[in-house]
Parts: C-alpha cells; sequence; structure tokens
C-alpha cells in the first residue's frame, strides 16, 4: 500500500504543477483571453479611462491587449504606449497602471484545481502515515517472531542431537549460532518490504515515463541491466566477506566463553595476560573480517545511485530537447525527474536486498552447518518401542566400540548384571569404563555386538524413555543457576516437595539446603558455583534417585565429597541401591569393594570379572591394583 500511494504522488506531481502553469495569466491562449476577459479589460479601461481624464475606452482595451500578449514589437511599456497614444504624461500614465494592475488576473479555475491536487496530496500522505506506521510495527513484530521461531529451532534440534556433537563443537560456537547468526536473520527482515517496495515503486515510475514520453523510458531502460550486473556481482562478494565475519564472530564468542567458564583456572595460573593478548588477536581477525564485509557492503549503494545520476542526466538533458521542441510541458517534467527519482531510489533498494540477503544467506548456510544439517542417528534409526514395564536386567554381548576417528575404546565385551545386582566398573584411566555408561545411555551406538534391557536390544527402545528408566550420577556434576529444589526435579519434572525432601535427605543435602533457601539469594549461580564440590555432588545424587529409577549409573558418585560425607552418602546409596540393578564406575577399589560383582578393564578389554574376594583370591590384576591401591600408590 505505502508503495502503491507512493506511486500515486507522480501523476499529482504533474497536474499541480500544470495547474500552477495554467494559473499565470500569460498562459492562456489569445482566443481564451479575448473570450473570459474581455469584462475585466473594459473594466480596467474604464477605470484607466477616469484615471487619465480620456474617453476612449476601445483605445485602453487594444492596447492592454497588445500588452498581454505582446505584439507591440516596439518593446516599449504599457504606460509609454498610453502616454504617446493618449498624451498625458508618462509617469501618470505609470500611476494609472498601478493603480489598475489587480485587474487582469489568471486563470481561477486552474487555482481551484490546484487546492483540489494539494488535498489530495495531503490525504495520500496522510494514508501512506498510516499505512507506514504499521508496516513498521508489523515488521518488528515479524523480525522478533521470526527469530524466536529458528532459535527454538536451532535449540531443540541442538537438544536431540547425540553427545559426539558436543564432544566435536566448542560451546561458544553453537552459542554464536544462536546469537549472532540468528540476529542477522531478525535484521534481515526488512528486505520482504524493499523487495515488494522496490519493483513496485520502480515499475510504476516506469510505466509513468513511457506514458508521458517513451523516449525518456528507453533512455532509462538502458542503463537497467548495468544496474542489475552491478547488484548481482556485489552480491557474491558480500556473502563470502559476511560468512568469513560470522565464522570469527563464532571464534570469539567460543573464545569468551572457555574464558569466562575456566576463570578459576587463568587466576590460578596467572595467566591473564595470555588469554587477553589470544583473545584480542581473535578480536583484531574479526574486526578485520567485518570491516571487510562493511567495506564490501558499503560499495554498493553509491555505485547505483552514481548509475542513477547517470540516467537522470541523459534524461535531462533529452527533456531539454523535447521541451525545446515543444513535445513537453513543465509539470510533465516536474513529474519525470520525480518519477526518475523513484527509479533511483527502488534500485537503491533492491541493492540493500542483494546485500541483506548474502549477509541472510552467509548465516543460513553456517546454521545449517553447524546444527541443522548434522545428523540426528537415533531419530533416523526409528527407535521408538516403549516396554509396559522393567525389571533391570542389563546385557553387553560382545560389544566393541570405536570412537569416529577410529579409537578402539571397547573390545569384545561380555557381561551380565541380573536384576537387582550391582557391578563395578575398576580398571586404570582409559580403560573403557565411561565408555560403557555412555553406551548404555545411548549417548553412542555401539560400533558391534548389542546391549540389552530385560532381554530388548536398547538400539531399538525410545531414547528418550530409555533414559527416564535411569539414575545418573555423572564424575563431573553440573547444576544450572536455579535454586536446589529446581535442580533436583530436574530428575523428575512432576516430583512433589515431599520426594525432593526425601531425595534430598537421602543424599544427605538436606540440611544445607535449608541454610541455603533461608539466605536473601537462593539461587546457586552459575554451574552451582555457590555450593562446595561435596555439596554439589550430594545434590546430584538427590537429582539420581528423585525418580527412584529401576537402574542407577554411579560414575564414582562420591568422589568429590569428604570421609565423613562419603561415608554418610555411600551407606544412603546402599541403601537405594537395593533392589535396584546398579552400575557403578569405581576409581575408589573401596567403593568397588561393595558391588556384587566387579569388572576389571584394561585398555578396552576385560580382564576378569567376579567379587571383590574371588578376585583378591585368584591374585591377578585386580589383586595388584588393590594392594598398590591399599598401599598408598594409587589414590
Amino acid at each position: 500500500m505505502t508503495s502503491l500511494l507512493d506511486g500515486l504522488t507522480i501523476p499529482l506531481i504533474e497536474r499541480s504543477f500544470s495547474s500552477i502553469q495554467e494559473a499565470a495569466p500569460r498562459a492562456l491562449s489569445e482566443e481564451a483571453l479575448l473570450t473570459k476577459r474581455r469584462g475585466e479589460l473594459r473594466a480596467r479601461a474604464r477605470d484607466l479611462a477616469g484615471l487619465l481624464g480620456k474617453k476612449e475606452e476601445e483605445t485602453l482595451v487594444v492596447l492592454m491587449e497588445d500588452d498581454v500578449f505582446q505584439r507591440d514589437t516596439s518593446k516599449r511599456t504599457l504606460p509609454a504606449r498610453l502616454a504617446a497614444r493618449l498624451q498625458v504624461p508618462e509617469e501618470k500614465a505609470t500611476e494609472a497602471v498601478n493603480a489598475t494592475a489587480n485587474k487582469i488576473q489568471g486563470n481561477a479555475d486552474a487555482v481551484q484545481r490546484l487546492g483540489l491536487y494539494s488535498f489530495l496530496v495531503i490525504l495520500v500522505f496522510a494514508l501512506k502515515y498510516w499505512f507506514t506506521r504499521g508496516q513498521a510495527f508489523y515488521m518488528s513484530k515479524a523480525g522478533a517472531a521470526l527469530a524466536a521461531d529458528v532459535r527454538k529451532k536451532l535449540f531443540a534440534k541442538i537438544q536431540r542431537l547425540p553427545v559426539s556433537f558436543f564432544t566435536d563443537k566448542r560451546a561458544g560456537a553453537i552459542q554464536s549460532v544462536l546469537t549472532n547468526d540468528v540476529s542477522v536473520y531478525q535484521n534481515s527482515v526488512n528486505i520482504i518490504r524493499d523487495s515488494i517496495d522496490a519493483p513496485i515503486r520502480a515499475t510504476i515510475a516506469f510505466c509513468f515515463i513511457l506514458y508521458y514520453q517513451w523516449q525518456l523510458a528507453a533512455v532509462a531502460a538502458l542503463f537497467i541491466p548495468i544496474m542489475a550486473f552491478v547488484i548481482q556481482k556485489n552480491g557474491r562478494k558480500v556473502k563470502a566477506a559476511q560468512g568469513q565475519a560470522q565464522d570469527d564472530l563464532a571464534e570469539v564468542a567460543a573464545m569468551s566463553t572457555e574464558a569466562l567458564a575456566g576463570h578459576r583456572v587463568v587466576k590460578a595460573f596467572a595467566a591473564e595476560s595470555s588469554v587477553l593478548a589470544s583473545f584480542s588477536a581473535l578480536t583484531d581477525r574479526s574486526l578485520g573480517s567485518q570491516l571487510h564485509a562493511a567495506r564490501t557492503t558499503a560499495a554498493l549503494r553509491p555505485l547505483v545511485e552514481l548509475l542513477g545520476a547517470g540516467a537522470l542526466a541523459a534524461v535531462l538533458y533529452l527533456c531539454g530537447w523535447l521541451s525545446y521542441l515543444g513535445l513537453l510541458q513543465l509539470g510533465q517534467i516536474a513529474a519525470l525527474i520525480f518519477a526518475l527519482d523513484r527509479i533511483n531510489q527502488g534500485f537503491r533498494s533492491l541493492g540493500n536486498v542483494a546485500n541483506t540477503y548474502s549477509q541472510v544467506t552467509a548465516a543460513s548456510d553456517r546454521m545449517h552447518r553447524e546444527v541443522l544439517d548434522v545428523p540426528e542417528p537415533l531419530d533416523a534409526e526409528g527407535s521408538k518401542l516403549v516396554l509396559p514395564s522393567i525389571q533391570g536386567a542389563i546385557a553387553f554381548e560382545n560389544v566393541t566400540f570405536r570412537y569416529p576417528d577410529g579409537t578402539l575404546a571397547l573390545n569384545n565385551v561380555t557381561f551380565e548384571i541380573p536384576t537387582g545386582t550391582s557391578l563395578a566398573l575398576v580398571g586404570p584411566s582409559g580403560a573403557g569404563k565411561s565408555t560403557i555408561t555412555d553406551l548404555l545411555l545411548r549417548f553412542y551406538e555401539p560400533s558391534e555386538g548389542r546391549i540389552t534391557l530385560d532381554g530388548t536390544d536398547i538400539s531399538e527402545l525410545d531414547p528418550k524413555w530409555l533414559r527416564e528408566q535411569f539414575g545418573v550420577v555423572p564424575q563431573h556434576t553440573f547444576l544450572f543457576a536455579g535454586t536446589i529444589s529446581e535442580n533436583v526435579r530436574l530428575g523428575a519434572q512432576a516430583a512433589s516437595d515431599e520426594d525432593v525432601t526425601w531425595a534430598l535427605e537421602q543424599a544427605h543435602a538436606a540440611e544445607f539446603s535449608r541454610e541455603l533457601a533461608a539466605r536473601p539469594t537462593s539461587e546457586l549461580g552459575e554451574s552451582g558455583v555457590r555450593l562446595s564440590g561435596g555439596q554439589r555432588q550430594r545434590v546430584a545424587i538427590a537429582r539420581a534417585i528423585v525418580r527412584k529409577p529401576r537402574v542407577l549409573i554411579l560414575d564414582e558418585a562420591t568422589s568429590a565429597l569428604d570421609a565423613e560425607s562419603e561415608k554418610a552418602v555411600t551407606e544412603a546409596l546402599y541403601e537405594v541401591m537395593q533392589d535396584r540393578t546398579t552400575l557403578l564406575v569405581a576409581h575408589r577399589l573401596t567403593t568397588a569393594a561393595r558391588a556384587d560383582r566387579i569388572l576389571v578393564l584394561r585398555a578396552g578389554e576385560v580382564v576378569e570379572t567376579g567379587s571383590h574376594t574371588e578376585l583378591m583370591a585368584r591374585g591377578g590384576f585386580y589383586n595388584a591394583l588393590f594392594q598398590a591401591f591399599s598401599g598408598g600408590t594409587l589414590a
């Protein structure tokens, strides 16, 4: 609507200027003057006769007609001719002419039409104001809604991606996609307006030029393919430059995220200068790429304006010749100039559309490359089976696993955990203990063999449902910045206050939870920074057991606890472990000794299996590990 209303101003300008021209007295033809203004001339002649003391009204009328239509080739003024013809002083004739000058008027009808056109101009711009106001609001609304929708879809996709995705990607780079790249999308919504407005505005203006003078339209059309070529060529450069700028911004975001998360380590090693130097280098590189993108983008608009100025100059020169030949009127010239300016503005807007589209394409390519096009292997397999109930029997059958880089983590591992029993995984670092828990949780898929839950291959089960059956306490505890209660409920969204309290008591976390709740700020801070390591571990244990799972996975759940807390929490865990299938990753062999069975791993292979007593009696690898641990060699 704003584009169409803007186009209406072209004929209004033409009509207004034509009315202004028609309103002037000399704009009337001689015939129209003699028929329409005869009475005015006679009235003035009578006044002149009275002022000059003469009776020759017809003579005065003829002289005034000569003055209006410039019939007198002698170039004498009307007072001079009157003084010579009537034999009166020229001063007196001048006074009389000045006294009666307002008797000769222009075209009053043209002035009335001009008033109508002026009113229409106001009406058009009033309507344009209304639609422009709505345009601005709805464009902003569309941009915000688009950004929110894209962020939600990206975040939803990120949640569905496997653990290997987060292993390969830096958190800051992923965050850059959600912020910087999506912001490019949000700011690009105006191209919707420009991509509609610019063609309509330029087309309407070109049609009016074609209507007024096809010769001028032909000259203007010569510049269109040149502008289109310039816009297209510049767009390719902008896309490449913007893509590099977005990649460099992602590096800056990744570096800043890591530096903020590891601020304690940075300060502990007095490495502030080194980190700052690295960050400054990345920032300078990002600045350079952004300036290159800005330089490439900035080159288009003035170039389009220059080409538009060339077209305008050519058309103006042609207008001069057409006016000289009597083929063009003043109103048409004004309308043509206005129309040419609208065409120029249209091409500038199209240039902005091309630049913005190139920026959006670069951001879109990054979003697809970094997130949207990453495969979802779990969903692709169509594993949606849900069991009506589970007992908790787990079995690994000849399981082999290689990481994507080819590293062998497990080699032909076979074991069983009967329902309600516990199995401890022990072995040196890199033996494959955590890999087994990752495979059970379907963070990865086995390269060979299979894993079953109650006899059903877990690859056939819905991953979300499968994980809901487990209670997991990871080795590296992560808490969100909310309250303790909110973190515990992450394990069971529908847990009641009584369930949360029970879980905290079981994990020996109830006392400090009540103390924290009584403070003015009960928020834990980022990653639970307001809690000690042992307190965070106990909250994690409460989070695992609040859902009262059939299977527990404990990756050295007491590793961060002091001796007194470890004893209390271990006793609580063993109470919770009763009648539940439990898989323990044990770094402390005293913890492994309390499990029903122990699986000893080395370099991804099963070395020994049995109870603590059986393994000690064999005097093998486990016995040597335990002796070293007990002797203080291992801590």
